[in-house]
């Protein structure tokens, strides 16, 4: 059974990155991109194989959903903190996250995917990408955005969780009108565009801050 595709490989490769470039990060936040990316690609192979098999993976993508939130919405508030936002925001997010979660698996009868909760998530990290280029901007501190860690992990989410919003909108219309096996699919195509973005910048941003580490010793 084939259990390596495109997605799991590039996640793999991500994974491998962040093993080698993040283990000796100060930061809590980089140094944990490699427990969630191994998550990840985990994730990714459990769902892969359980669709082969033909059982159902709502269940498995359902559950990580609140990892993937609950970790990005932590890593997008410890790039926040130089500029002193506080942690109530980040406290009010995952209090409604939850909230839409719970309510969207009890009225689905917890037999479906909660796309619109994964819809608003998305919408929500879109927002705050754009949050902190707003704030790059109004900084009075000068620095290279072609050396920024933070910019370059910033950007991968922006372009990986905006082709994200638009896929979660047009999920219906687009599960109506594909061919019946996924990995044919217009979604499937898309979210391999979207992955080598989002883990091609992520893996950037690695380097980028393995030099800043390495140049502060």
């Amino acid at each position: 059974m084939k259990l390596v595709t495109f997605n799991t490989a590039i996640e793999f490769i991500c994974f491998l990155a962040a093993l080698f470039l993040l283990p000796r990060d100060k930061d809590l936040a980089w140094k944990l991109m490699i427990p969630y990316l191994f998550l990840t690609f985990l994730v990714e192979t459990a769902g892969l194989y359980l669709r082969k098999q033909g059982i159902s993976n709502l269940e498995l993508y359902n559950g990580f959903l609140i990892l993937e939130c609950f970790f990005t919405s932590f890593f997008f508030f410890r790039l926040y903190r130089i500029y002193q936002v506080k942690l109530k925001w980040l406290i009010g997010w995952l209090t409604t996250f939850s909230v839409l979660y719970v309510i969207e698996m009890i009225y689905h009868d917890f037999s479906s995917f909660t796309s619109f909760t994964a819809t608003t998530m998305s919408v929500v990290f879109v927002l705050s990408c754009l949050y902190f280029y707003y704030l790059k901007l109004k900084d009075e501190l000068y620095e290279p955005l072609l050396s920024s860690a933070s910019f370059w992990w910033i950007s991968g989410s922006l372009f990986f969780y905006f082709g994200s919003t638009v896929c979660n909108l047009f999920f219906d219309y687009l599960r109506e009108n594909e061919p019946g096996k996924y990995n044919q699919s217009v979604r499937y195509l898309i979210f391999n565009i979207l992955n080598i973005i989002l883990y091609s910048f992520w893996i950037f941003s690695f380097i980028c801050r393995y030099r800043q580490r390495r140049s502060s010793l």
